[in-house]
């Protein structure tokens, strides 16, 4: 450790320029403290071993299979990067780690200072006020309290927490403009309008909240942007944030629109929903094109990932300030209890992942009917049922086979879809099959029975999904959560990763029930 290295950290709203030069052994531990493995990455490294080791036997170059320790850095060199400094090491990471960044320097006793260099706007906290309509929880009134100290961070609340009031009561305290609320689908995008429109007054009357996405353009103080559009406005290209998130339409005519860009990168207060989707390459821009922001906030029940890259929504909004998980809740009275019974189907053997899911899940008549009997049970108790599959033939199979069902999915429009939910929180229709457009956001209080008949391997979209069904109504006592176990080699991690989460949940009760002959 060498104790007589002395640097300078320029922070800036998103990146933090290291000024001074770290030793080779020091910057190689440096990056490793604001690294990550991704998931699979102990495979890529064995399979480039065995392609170099292969090479190597046949006498051919092997340049192109060089070692690798799995690591991915948030810690880059590049002097373009902070040519405007002229510092004497290029070397800079995501402000969002400077807390990381501290406590490595401290740990190696390397001697540091801090030069601030960004925008500082003081709050107006008498310009906006909330209405009636919001009745702050003691909790609530803590996360609006730390999101203040802090300026920035993680913000980890519960599906049905109120996450909506409570990032209104944020915006509406801090009382600068404009305002962003970025959400990742049009459904979202409206609902979100709604509900800042009905927590937020100014000058006594609720405000009018401006709307970027799903070909509307209305610039307002406060605003709620889809980051697709600000993908494209930027002049990048949308990608889906993972395999198992819907394609949506952008507008061409957002694309490279000065007026969206200024907002974006004047915006001094930022709110990301939905921020496990931070890590996807389109948000990211998105947040680096934030240069004048100075309040940022990442809002999930979920802000996590399975690919071990959480580091990286950190990088863009700071740490986790708090947490207030659905245990919590529940005990608190705010959420109902559920109770999960995982169905362990028979025993099956497939040559492959895709005819797995094929014939295990989608075209698996036994598994199916089961379906359709348990959803009839429910329909019988009143239960307001919905059933989430990942395939649309999955869908339509389903819908065939159970009576009174109705299957929404990413074809319909969105007016055919606010109307259904109309109808779903009216308790006028109360068997739903949904694709994946509604994995996250979709608020249904009547919401009392879930059947996962999709599977899938995400825990974050497994919370989510049963975090629909918590919400109080009159009447509901608790909430029904179907799960299956798909006991097959390409299914049964799947359902393992699944009832792991679930048991991080201590007031979760989780049951089990086998298939019979």
């Amino acid at each position: 450790m060498d104790n007589q290295i002395k640097i300078k950290l320029r922070l800036d709203h998103n990146v933090t320029y290291v000024d001074g030069r770290l030793c080779g052994s020091v910057y190689k531990e440096f990056k490793k403290a604001l690294g990550y493995h991704p998931e699979g990455s102990m495979w890529m490294i064995e399979s480039v071993k065995k392609k170099r080791e292969k090479a190597e036997r046949e006498g051919k170059k092997t340049k192109y299979f060089g070692e690798w320790d799995g690591l991915i850095s948030t810690v880059c060199y590049s002097k373009e990067h902070c040519k405007c400094f002229k510092p004497k090491s290029g070397t800079h990471f995501p402000t969002g780690l400077i807390s990381r960044a501290i406590s490595f320097f401290k740990d190696y006793d390397i001697n540091y200072t801090i030069e601030d260099i960004r925008n500082k706007y003081e709050m107006c906290p008498d310009i906006l006020s909330m209405s009636s309509e919001y009745e702050s929880r003691d909790y609530q009134e803590e996360v609006v309290q730390k999101a203040l100290k802090q300026t920035r961070g993680i913000i980890q609340m519960a599906t049905g927490s109120g996450k909506s009031p409570t990032a209104a009561d944020i915006i509406s305290k801090i009382g600068l403009f404009p305002v962003v609320f970025y959400v990742t689908s049009k459904d979202l995008l409206w609902q979100a309008k709604s509900e800042l429109e009905k927590f937020i007054l100014k000058d006594g009357k609720n405000i009018e909240v401006g709307v970027i996405g799903d070909g509307k353009k209305d610039i307002k103080d406060v605003n709620i942007m889809t980051v697709q559009t600000a993908v494209v406005a930027l002049g990048g290209t949308y990608k889906k944030f993972d395999d198992e998130d819907r394609k949506q339409q952008i507008e061409d005519f957002y694309k490279n629109d000065n007026e969206v860009i200024n907002l974006i990168k004047n915006t001094k207060v930022m709110v990301a929903d939905e921020c496990q989707h931070v890590v996807s390459e389109t948000y990211q821009m998105v947040s680096d094109a934030s240069e004048n922001c100075q309040y940022k906030f990442a809002m999930s029940a979920t802000p996590f990932r399975n690919l071990n890259d959480d580091i990286l929504i950190e990088g863009c909004f700071g740490k986790k300030i708090i947490d207030i998980n659905a245990s919590y809740l529940i005990k608190k009275k705010y959420l109902v209890k559920p109770e999960i019974l995982f169905l362990h189907t028979k025993k099956s053997k497939y040559k492959n992942y895709i005819d797995a899911y094929k014939y295990g899940i989608v075209h698996n008549e036994l598994r199916n009917n089961w379906i359709r009997d348990i959803v009839k049970t429910l329909s019988e108790q009143n239960r307001n049922t919905l059933i989430l599959c990942k395939q649309i033939k999955h869908g339509n199979i389903l819908e065939k086979l159970i009576p009174n069902s109705f299957f929404l999915h990413g074809s319909h429009s969105n007016k055919q879809r606010k109307e259904h939910l109309d109808k779903m929180r009216e308790n006028k229709v109360n068997i739903t099959i949904a694709s994946v457009i509604f994995d996250e956001g979709i608020n249904v209080k009547s919401l009392d029975a879930l059947v996962l008949a999709g599977a899938g391997k995400s825990q974050t979209r497994a919370l989510q999904r049963i975090g629909r069904t918590l919400r109080p109504y009159p009447g509901k006592e608790n909430a029904i959560i179907i799960d299956f176990y798909d006991d097959c080699k390409y299914l049964r991690e799947h359902s393992d990763r699944r009832r792991k989460i679930y048991m991080t949940e201590p007031e979760f009760v989780i049951k089990d029930a086998y298939w019979k002959n």
